[in-house]
């Protein structure tokens, strides 16, 4: 798993799919519609982020094998490029429309970041970076993060840079890359240690991996103001986690975050929870855009619980097209069903332990989206 930045991307194919989230009791569903994105006339697009008025910022290819940034703005498309550059990317974007990113010329010192902020261009480069500096991230505060050398993160903030590398084991060197910051200041990315890459964020001075160690590659490369997280492992298998801090507890007691899994490597991730990424296939070389299409919210009970008859069921469901049908299911067999967008019901259940809950719901269109729980039942 290498750097983010010059991946230039590949590819989606139209579909839709759903993941789910957990919040203290309550529990989300979501079912998204895919979208391409391609920059007219190009070879490669890759979509890097999205602020909360839902601009698109990333790269394309063009037809001469040269990179450019791009800005995606109300079905419009507007090329980027730095003064001068041989190549330049656009990585981040804040919900000013301000824009970061890194740009390309010959030399040994032949990496720079920059920010563009009301059509200005500034350079961004680390002091201690000896041969490039790419600026990943900024929000709305206007608080920058990226990498130097390929080697360490920085931030930078109020015109001065601080270098922040994540913890590894003892004689490693140090590979630290930093992928984003939401509105909230965390920060996220990931670092090269035992052997593979860990995504991480940070929160304040609360430090967390995404996953234990020795696990799987990941990184972790955007984050929304609800405190959901979005990455990949590898190159092709993206996730979303929901809530990740909701569950805190001391740092001998939390848990890593439930991941449900996207169609491919996710970049970044809004306020109303759309997603852009990349595929990285040869086959499709757009980047894509993932819409919430129909959202569950099951608020009663709660998974891993232990229920008597009659159970209070409540849920409710929201999306693009009206509700049709709240179900509940017991070992693939529906028990109940509600034909409205919400349900508040008491259920007789099945008696077992360890009985398959689902409830889920369904719309006018045909889309659907569930929350799977664990239950014992008497």
């Amino acid at each position: 798993m290498a750097s983010r930045s010059f991946r230039v991307a590949a590819a989606l194919l139209l579909g839709t799919t759903w993941v789910g989230e957990v919040c203290a009791q309550t529990s989300t569903a979501v079912n998204y519609n895919y979208a391409n994105l391609m920059f007219p006339g190009a070879t490669l697009t890759s979509a890097n982020g999205i602020n909360n008025s839902n601009v698109i910022v990333g790269s394309y290819l063009d037809s001469a094998a040269s990179i450019h940034g791009f800005v995606y703005r109300l079905g419009r498309y507007t090329a980027v490029n730095f003064p001068g550059a041989t190549a330049t990317e656009v990585l981040g974007i804040n919900d000013y429309g301000d824009i970061v990113g890194v740009y390309q010329v010959p030399g040994p010192l032949n990496f720079h970041g920059f920010l563009r902020h009301n059509g200005k261009f500034t350079s961004i480069d680390t002091p201690a970076a000896e041969f490039g500096t790419k600026a990943f991230g900024i929000n709305k505060h206007g608080t920058i993060v990226g990498s130097y050398d390929d080697a360490h993160g920085f931030i930078y903030r109020e015109g001065s840079y601080k270098t922040l590398d994540a913890p590894q084991l003892p004689g490693e060197q140090p590979n630290t890359q930093l992928n984003g910051i939401n509105n909230l200041g965390w920060i996220l990315g990931q670092v090269f240690t035992g052997g593979i890459w860990r995504g991480f964020w940070i929160v304040s001075e609360d430090f967390d991996f995404l996953e234990p160690p020795g696990y799987t590659d990941s990184q972790v490369t955007g984050a929304n103001g609800r405190g959901d997280i979005v990455g990949c492992h590898d190159a092709t298998s993206g996730f979303i986690s929901f809530h990740i801090e909701s569950s805190e507890g001391s740092e001998s007691s939390e848990k890593f975050p439930a991941q449900q899994r996207l169609v491919s490597c996710a970049s970044a991730i809004n306020y109303a929870r759309a997603v852009v990424g990349n595929y990285f296939t040869v086959n499709q070389p757009q980047a894509f855009l993932a819409v919430p299409a129909l959202t569950l919210r099951v608020i009663r009970p709660a998974n891993h619980s232990s229920l008597t008859n009659p159970v209070h069921l409540v849920a409710m469901a929201s999306g693009n097209n009206p509700i049709s049908q709240i179900q509940v299911w017991v070992n693939f067999k529906k028990v109940f069903h509600s034909n409205a967008a919400t349900l508040n019901s008491m259920v007789n259940l099945p008696v077992g332990t360890n009985q398959r809950l689902v409830i889920q719901a369904l719309d006018a269109k045909g889309g659907r989206t569930k929350v799977v729980y664990t239950v014992n039942v008497q």
